[in-house]
């Protein structure tokens, strides 16, 4: 119990002293110039500052809001759609191909058609971001759903259970751990899209005030939402973990 403590808290601790050590005698050494790499002190009161900040909070709201719908449609889409195409051979066979062909275009390379059918604001992030969180998820869904254990399947059809109890009570508890872990990726993917939203596209949130920091050349403005970003998006995995481990724990009791 101490080493499993140890290994999971202690050493990650130690990492994070380490780099900071690293990153504040570098910067006040002179090792590297502090018009690029700020003082490890002044980038944590600039975090501060901004974490004690309404105005700021605004924005990560805005951010968040984005996030939030755009993630929410992709759920609401690529679930249903991934069932329907991981039960149905024919279904997927006749989508394979323009899923193939579609689902590596980044969001990025549509951001300025996006922009010009649907304008600016919360429905063209939402758009970029659904585009961006659904294909993962869908496929992974899709790969759970046809991956389901053949004797579980031929136990359920020897119990004669029909088709809407077989997806039910084996199918999708089958499925339930890498739907889980799908829902976690889509969830990281759609949080970098809504910065990538931000920082090219303009919309309002924490990628705007990363670029406006970065136009005027306030590095440690820049380093102070870099870390803010990380760590939304450090809460946002773990969240998302919990629910992929509460998926393992659906799967263990059944």
């Amino acid at each position: 119990m101490t080493l499993r403590l140890l290994q999971r808290f202690a050493v990650p601790l130690i990492g994070i002293f380490v780099i900071a050590a690293l990153w504040e005698i570098a910067s006040t050494q002179g090792w590297v110039s502090t018009d690029s790499v700020p003082t490890l002190h002044d980038t944590v009161s600039r975090t501060v500052n901004l974490l004690t900040s309404s105005e700021f909070y605004e924005y990560l709201l805005g951010t968040l809001q984005a996030w939030a719908v755009g993630l929410a449609w992709a759920v609401a889409v690529a679930i249903p759609l991934g069932i329907v195409f991981g039960l149905n051979y024919w279904a997927y066979a006749f989508i394979r191909v323009p899923l193939e062909a579609i689902r590596p275009v980044p969001p990025v390379v549509i951001l300025p058609l996006a922009l010009l059918v649907i304008g600016g604001g919360l429905r063209y992030q939402a758009t970029l971001i659904f585009q961006g969180a659904f294909w993962p998820l869908l496929i992974t869904v899709i790969y759970a759903i046809r991956s389901t254990d053949s004797v579980s399947l031929d136990t359920a059809r020897s119990f004669r259970l029909g088709a809407w109890r077989t997806i039910a009570f084996v199918r999708l508890p089958a499925a339930a751990p890498l739907i889980g872990s799908g829902l976690r990726l889509a969830a990281a993917t759609a949080f970098g899209v809504t910065l990538v939203t931000e920082i090219l596209g303009g919309a309002s949130g924490i990628g705007t005030q990363l670029m406006i920091a970065q136009s005027g050349g306030d590095a440690t403005s820049v380093f102070a939402v870099t870390i803010i970003a990380g760590l939304v998006g450090l809460i946002i995995s773990g969240a998302f973990g919990k629910i992929e481990k509460s998926f393992l724990s659906w799967r263990v009791a059944s």
